[in-house]
């Protein structure tokens, strides 16, 4: 699929690991031939399988741990291999990324793949990036594979999606469970417009005492900053700051009680002649992990940043 331009993303029908690795390697070989970078996330026997069929080659090939890349919720995933495309800078080179569906992954919910191609498909758009995702054949797995990519690849073959759905109705489908209890937080803060000021000095403050980088303070006050303000002048005027400090970094939450009714929050850049959508897609990116979830009791945002 080299030299085609904007998103491929294929879902990857297989049997046996040789059938899947017979499938991915002439077009492994061919990216890796024109110098692009490649990415493989593959359970320990489709990794070997890989490996085999390419020889040499597999060298060349980034092999990353699929419970490592998913330890974080399919949103966060899908705008990480967005930004793993972007910073790719010279023209006309593709990334390719091999993303395998693993069952019972610790950790991912039943819906959790369908939200990832879904969000996969909203986020590449219009990207140099060939995004294979081999699924096992399995009756549900393969029902829904066939839903959320607008291609598919069998046999050697590859073939738009008839049953191919709406990213919007499938995340409308299989919704996100609901946000964890966190126990009681190291701070908060209930808010108006007056309280900003407070909400970006107790987020410098906690972060400060989590031990966080200077640079990285400054990105989560921002970050942080943005979804307040949100709560101020598109929600209910006010809202409650959460925060909580872990070995590994920083949770905050902002609710309020208004509704969001955006399915894919802090995903996609807004257009540039747009307001609306820039305050959730700028915390997404200065942050680790932006989650969102809002019904008729209002809406939270929760983000995360590392140590």
């Amino acid at each position: 699929m080299t030299g085609t331009t904007g998103m491929v993303h294929a879902g990857v029908l297989y049997s046996t690991p040789a059938q899947l690795a017979d499938q991915l390697s002439l077009r492994v070989g061919t990216a890796l031939a024109a110098g692009e970078p490649v990415v493989a996330v593959l359970d320990a026997a489709n990794r070997s399988a890989l490996v085999d069929a390419l020889g040499a080659d597999a060298a060349a090939v980034e092999f990353q741990d699929p419970a490592r890349v998913h330890s974080v919720p399919a949103f966060t995933v899908a705008v990480r291999w967005a930004r793993l495309t972007r910073r790719v800078e010279t023209p006309g080179v593709r990334t390719t990324v091999i993303g395998q569906h693993v069952p019972d992954l610790p950790g991912c919910d039943p819906g959790y793949w369908a939200r990832l191609d879904a969000a996969l498909n909203v986020t590449l758009h219009g990207l140099p990036i060939t995004m294979l995702c081999p699924c096992p054949i399995r009756g549900e797995l393969v029902a829904q594979a066939r839903s959320t990519h607008p291609t598919l690849l069998a046999d050697g073959h590859s073939a738009p999606s008839a049953s191919y759905r709406d990213p919007a109705d499938v995340v409308a489908e299989y919704p996100p469970p609901p946000p964890p209890d966190l126990g009681p937080p190291t701070a908060e803060l209930d808010f108006r417009s007056p309280e900003l000021p407070a909400v970006r000095h107790l987020v410098a403050s906690v972060s400060t005492q989590a031990g966080l980088a200077t640079e990285r303070i400054a990105d989560f006050v921002l970050a942080v900053n943005e979804i307040a303000s949100n709560s101020v002048e598109h929600g209910a005027g006010t809202g409650r700051l959460r925060l909580w400090i872990w070995a590994t970094g920083v949770t905050c939450e902002v609710f309020d009680t208004g509704r969001m009714t955006v399915p894919f929050p802090g995903m996609v850049a807004p257009a540039p002649s747009g307001e609306r959508g820039r305050g959730l897609w700028l915390a997404s990116e200065l942050s680790d992990v932006l989650q969102a979830w809002s019904d008729e009791g209002g809406t939270v945002v929760r983000l995360f940043v590392e140590r």
